[in-house]
């Protein structure tokens, strides 16, 4: 045992003053004056022995409530457990995770993690001496990491909310790291790994004081995506949701909402299983046209910023068909010209219009006899940039211009020499899970009549068959080169070599391909927490000017590009909110934006204090887990190991406990 103050100890000599009392009232004689008998006393007998025994208890006491009065000032305490630990504190780090994962409430207080993570930072504070300077930091908060003192330190931590930073962004920089920090998190195991204490040499003592959650319990919007990109206005579209229940428990009947511009236009009940997505699908319409901003939102407590996914919906504009054909009297050219939403043009071989076909959503090549080798170039090159096209083989003409086209693509396929004098064969009916055909059926029946056609192509390995004939050979087929498809059909579209272009399917086969071909350049939704995003050059986007994000009075400007007509740029750090953005220049609006929230913090498992234990392993020596309980154990363990144990306020409940000794003996007895 040591003492702060030894000099105190010097007033021990005070103990002579209740033994010199003690001694001069045992001389002193007792005289009691009365008037009459009747005012006499009645008193117990009393042995000297009782006598004497109940004079030394109370100078027994006196003594006691001196020596434990003078320890008291001196401070004694038993020395620290870590010797070999760094006794410099003058200054600390405190760090306290407020990323959305700390909404969730504790076991034992209903409170959320965040509320009990400061008033934890508190205690520590009020560990360190009053000259201690200290770092309070936390992700997304003015002020973050800078060198104050006690109070200051108390008022910033009554500043701290949620922030979509996660634990990383909190941590401090490698430089000048104080001798302790401490860490106050819930330590999910979707984003805390060992790898980010790495930064701190061994010098540092670090302090992870787990909170402990009452239940991993979350339902959060993971995702959305359209059945069909090509959003038509005035006509039914499918949206799917894809929702994670986070928790161990089955959930039934969660509400889920659709709201399109401020109004609700769909909503449904869903039951979700524990620990896995559930697809939501949700049918609407697009009043309109223009850009529309939309949010998918259902309900949860008491994890909540994960209920709304925000994105933004917009018409698509016609999509370009170029069709080139030998045939004045093409059958697609009816089929296309009937939808407005498609802008067709047919060109045939002598007089191609190859800037216009090159920027064209899609190219079909609908029996084309003989091909240019400047044609077939043409195409090859388009598939590879992104493009789509669809070749229907001639019923006859020159092969080496397709042989061309076939070999710079890759694509194993020949033409079989057949004529229409061959053999027809049924086409099988179409698999109806094949994403191709979805929505195409209202019912389905696998005995329909299907259509017959000679195969004037073969080939192998496609990406995708399609449609197949009875025995397995493929009949329509995906090739993906590139970042582009190539379709291919096994006949010509002449009657006597094939029946589809008579058949029900003909009319959505061709509307689905042509669609399919429609890619948004914009993305539903994109996400804060980092990545590059690129916006199609639309209008005045070939301005010059610094471009921005704006919500509201708030505008952010991002690390951007332009190249190739597209602007590039990079989420700005600064960006925590989610919601819609317009990316504007100067005074105009480009477009709208949905940013929203990374997921990993949806996933509220968390480590144990022993699964921490295990986790950081003994190559971390500088590294203490602390366990988290009704009665906070950080302060008697870290005064233990590195301040010693005090024991001033033993000494101060011992002096007070043999004074109301000496009280109740005088009393008594």
């Amino acid at each position: 045992m040591a003492f702060v103050y030894p000099a105190f100890l010097a007033a021990l000599a005070a103990v002579a003053v209740p033994i010199i009392l003690h001694l001069v009232q045992l001389r002193r004689a007792k005289r009691v004056i009365f008037s009459n008998v009747r005012f006499i006393q009645a008193s117990k007998d009393l042995t000297a022995s009782q006598r004497n025994l109940k004079e030394l208890l109370i100078l027994l006491c006196r003594i006691l409530f001196v020596v434990f009065l003078v320890l008291a000032f001196a401070q004694p305490f038993l020395p620290a457990s870590d010797a070999a630990a760094p006794a410099d504190a003058s200054e600390v780090a405190i760090v306290v995770d407020n990323s959305y994962s700390m909404q969730n409430l504790h076991t034992e207080q209903d409170l959320s993690l965040l509320n009990v993570a400061t008033d934890r930072a508190r205690d520590i504070i009020d560990i360190f001496p009053a000259s201690t300077s200290f770092k309070v930091l936390s992700g997304g908060r003015p002020g973050h990491g800078a060198t104050v003192q006690e109070t200051e330190a108390e008022a910033q931590l009554s500043e701290i909310d949620f922030s979509a930073k996660d634990l990383a962004a909190s941590l401090p920089s490698a430089a000048n790291q104080p001798s302790h920090t401490f860490i106050l998190s819930d330590f999910q195991k979707s984003t805390f790994h060992p790898s980010l204490l790495q930064e701190y040499d061994s010098a540092t003592q670090v302090h992870l004081v787990p909170i402990k959650a009452v239940a991993t319990t979350n339902v959060a919007v993971d995702s959305v995506y359209l059945e069909d990109e090509f959003i038509r206005p005035a006509t039914d579209n499918v949206l799917h949701v894809s929702l994670f229940n986070a928790g161990e428990e089955a959930l039934e009947d969660v509400p889920v909402r659709l709201i399109l511009e401020d109004q609700q236009v769909a909503a449904l009940s869903v039951n979700l299983p524990p620990q896995q997505a559930t697809e939501a699908v949700m049918n609407f319409r697009v009043e309109g046209t223009g850009t529309k901003e939309a949010y998918v939102q259902v309900e949860d407590f008491p994890v909540e910023f994960d209920n709304t996914y925000y994105f933004v919906l917009s018409s698509s504009a016609n999509i370009t068909i170029t069709e080139v054909t030998d045939n004045p009297s093409s059958s697609l050219q009816r089929l296309y010209q009937n939808e407005p939403f498609f802008d067709f043009t047919s060109y045939n071989t002598g007089n191609i219009n190859y800037a216009q076909a090159g920027a064209s959503d899609v190219i079909i090549l609908n029996g084309v006899a003989e091909m240019p080798s400047a044609l077939a170039a043409t195409v090859a090159n388009y598939v590879k940039a992104g493009g789509t096209v669809a070749v229907i083989p001639p019923a006859s003409g020159e092969e080496a211009g397709y042989e061309a086209l076939f070999q710079n693509l890759s694509i194993p396929a020949n033409f079989t020499g057949a004529t229409a004098a061959g053999s027809k064969t049924n086409v099988a009916p179409p698999d109806p899970s094949n994403p191709f055909f979805r929505s195409i059926f209202s019912e389905y029946d696998p005995k329909m009549q299907m259509p017959e056609a000679v195969r004037s192509v073969a080939w192998s390995r496609a990406s995708e068959d399609i449609l197949e004939f009875r025995g397995g050979t493929p009949f329509l087929s995906r090739f993906d080169r590139g970042s582009g498809h190539l379709y291919m059909m096994a006949a010509p579209l002449q009657q006597e070599y094939n029946t589809l272009a008579n058949h029900a399917l003909f009319v959505p086969i061709m509307y689905k391909l042509a669609i399919g071909s429609y890619k948004q350049q914009q993305a539903l939704a994109y996400n804060l927490s980092g990545g590059t995003i690129q916006v199609p050059a639309v209008g005045n986007l070939q301005k010059e000017g610094v471009y921005a994000l704006q919500k509201d009075s708030l505008a952010f400007i991002p690390e951007q590009q332009v190249r190739g007509g597209k602007l590039f740029f990079d989420t700005p750090a600064a960006m925590d909110e989610a919601g819609f953005y317009e990316l504007r220049l100067q005074d105009s609006t480009i477009t709208t934006l949905a940013f929203n929230y990374g997921k990993a913090e949806s996933y509220l498992a968390q480590y144990s204090p022993d699964e921490l234990r295990a986790l950081v392993g003994p190559g971390h020596a500088n590294v203490h887990i602390y366990d988290g309980g009704e009665a906070f154990s950080v302060r008697d363990a870290f005064e233990k190991r590195y301040f010693g144990v005090k024991l001033w306020k033993y000494c101060l409940i011992l002096c007070l406990f043999f004074l109301m000794a000496e009280i109740a003996l005088i009393r008594l007895l």
